[in-house]
């Protein structure tokens, strides 16, 4: 047995997480990821936001680059 299984049922997928591999706060967070993907699937963002996101970013790193690399 892997330590991920993945089985289907008619609507379902069923996956199985060996608790000896895989923490129980690694579980939260994959879940947590697995709610936002959901999330931003209802969502219909054109390509507009994710440049925002982009240039948010760029802006960030231009502001706080000095706190990271010494340069």
């Amino acid at each position: 047995m892997t330590s991920i299984n993945l089985d289907t049922q008619n609507d379902r997928y069923l996956i199985s997480i060996d608790k000896a591999v895989f923490d129980k706060e690694w579980l939260l967070k994959l879940l947590e990821n697995l709610r936002i993907e959901e999330l931003t699937q209802k969502f219909d963002f054109d390509e507009d936001i994710e440049d925002l996101g982009e240039e948010i970013k760029a802006d960030w790193w231009a502001k706080n680059k000095q706190r990271f690399i010494n340069e």
